[in-house]
């Protein structure tokens, strides 16, 4: 996949998954603060051009704690004793029977593996991440 596409879709993100891997290494102190740095991300993202038309669905492992606002096309929810794994699977087989398009968010193999089974689409976090940016940089020139 060279490009994100213009169609709107909906993208499922695994955001425990999302947030460790990447914001980890900017230097951030806690999980929580991790959380907020993906999520003012997010909120960039969710206002380019190409992504305007989509809308973003966080699932977080665990109880709701507050990550901050992103925008009005992301929506965040927490897995509490559910493991975010069953709620995206969930979500996204149930979109994709009706007809909506939707894309699982994760670098969690397993995960992709249970999606594919399924029938749902997935995306590792890195090429969502790369992609993403390139759609950033071209909002920049």
């Amino acid at each position: 996949m060279k490009r994100l596409s213009t169609k709107s879709t909906v993208y499922l993100i695994d955001g425990s998954n999302f947030a460790m891997r990447f914001w980890e290494k900017a230097g951030g102190t806690s999980p929580e603060e991790l959380e907020r740095e993906f999520m003012a991300w997010l909120g960039g993202i969710s206002r380019t051009e190409t992504l305007r038309a989509s809308c973003f669905r966080v699932v977080f492992d665990g109880p709701y704690r507050k990550s901050g606002a992103a925008g009005p096309s992301v929506t965040v929810y927490y897995s509490d004793s559910e493991p975010a794994d069953e709620m995206l699977v969930e979500r996204g087989y149930f979109m994709q029977s009706e007809g909506i398009r939707a894309i699982i968010i994760t670098s969690d193999n397993g995960l992709r593996e249970r999606a594919a089974a399924e029938g749902v689409k997935t995306m590792t976090c890195e090429t969502f991440q790369h992609l993403a940016q390139a759609e950033l940089r071209k909002g920049i020139r």
